[in-house]
């Protein structure tokens, strides 16, 4: 394993002075060939290889401009985002700091493709991954499992990247392909009327109701973008000062002073609770203070009415007994009772002072407006 560095003496001549020179060339290159010929040998003696690339440093500047050529395994800065690009498997790539992403295994029985709602349906095993399927928005499952929206093609069985926070650029975000129209701007939450899709109109409960998104750029093909901000809105149930079980309809949510929390009572418990009176009220019964707090009381039609210079209306139910009289303030002018059956006419009333026939000499008073009028009472 030789290497000759030997050149002629003419070779020399053409660049040395004199001899002298030529032959201090000639034994320094007979060193140098015996330099590179120890260190080929013991290269070759040796089978193993060094693969230690490990570099210190204090810093390590990335140019500012390509071209850049995303690939697996790759970093380069990113000029417009102010950041440093990761290439991850299959063409994704992770702006590190403005982005968070789960690398996860699509179960969900078919491919799913870029800028799809997700949601948490399962772990792989022991292996320290999770899965996921289409996100169901309807109620069915909690804002818990949502995960946030798949950041490239992922087919059934294979890993992939899903964005909860950061852009998913590449796909339709017109609303086109959900019958919508979007704008920039728009926000976005996971649709409850299909598995998968977005809405721009804010779900009612109990679907999800999460605004997940804001549409970035409103563009057709592939060029529309998005920024996904994936939330978990708590229910009720989650507040730190509620304890709620067991619901029922109509049940009402209650302050209890002694656990320092809110909880759900039924009608009935919520009035005993609430120091609202006991025992179990009766159809048409209402609640009525007593002084210290409420009891149940039933209105009976007839029982102890009366109407004082005012006006309303009561019900009477049918061949019901009633009791009345028409005053003004100092004696009575009318007075009747009588029984009035369903659909029954006008009851006889008797006119104290009535005249007597052909004599007019009595005379009923009428306050005009303060002036006492008479006419004659025939």
């Amino acid at each position: 394993m030789a290497s000759s560095l030997k050149l002629t003496r003419d070779q020399l001549a053409s660049f040395l002075k004199d001899h002298r020179q030529i032959r201090a060339f000639e034994n320094l290159f007979g060193v140098a060939e015996e330099v590179i010929n120890v260190n080929l040998d013991f290269v070759a003696s040796n089978s193993s290889v060094q693969n230690n690339t490990s570099t210190q440093t204090d810093y390590i500047d990335l140019p500012v401009r390509g071209p850049h050529v995303t690939q697996a395994r790759r970093i380069q800065w990113n000029e417009d985002d102010g950041t440093v690009d990761v290439g991850l498997y299959g063409g994704s790539v992770l702006q590190v700091g403005q982005e968070i992403m789960y690398y996860a295994k699509n179960t969900s029985g078919g491919t799913i493709t870029n800028g799809t709602p997700v949601m948490f349906t399962g772990t792989v095993g022991a292996s320290g991954k999770l899965e996921f399927g289409k996100a169901v928005a309807d109620g069915t499952y909690p804002s818990e499992y949502m995960m946030g929206v798949a950041t490239q093609d992922i087919a059934n069985n294979a890993f992939g990247y899903i964005t909860s926070f950061g852009l998913v650029r590449g796909w339709d975000t017109t609303g086109s392909p959900y019958s919508e129209s979007w704008s920039d701007g728009d926000l976005l939450y996971f649709d409850p009327a299909t598995p998968g899709t977005w809405t721009n109109v804010k779900p009612a409960a109990p679907n999800l109701k999460i605004p997940v998104a804001v549409v970035i750029n409103a563009g057709s093909g592939g060029s529309g973008s998005i920024f996904v901000r994936m939330r978990v809105e708590e229910s009720l149930n989650d507040l730190q000062d509620v304890e709620v079980s067991s619901v029922s309809n109509n049940d009402i949510l209650v302050y209890n002073n002694v656990n320092s929390r809110w909880e759900n009572y039924g009608p009935i418990a919520a009035r005993d609770a609430l120091g609202l009176g006991t025992g179990s009220p009766s159809n048409g019964q209402v609640l009525i203070g007593n002084g210290t707090d409420f009891t149940t009381a039933a209105i009976t039609p007839g029982a102890n009415i009366s109407i004082t210079n005012g006006s309303g209306s009561v019900t009477i139910a049918l061949s019901a007994t009633i009791t009345a009289g028409l005053t003004d303030n100092t004696s009575n002018l009318i007075a009747s009772s009588a029984s009035l059956g369903n659909g029954a006419g006008a009851a006889a009333g008797t006119l104290t002072n009535a005249p007597t026939a052909g004599n007019p000499t009595k005379w009923i008073p009428i306050n005009d407006n303060g002036t006492t009028r008479y006419i004659p009472a025939w």
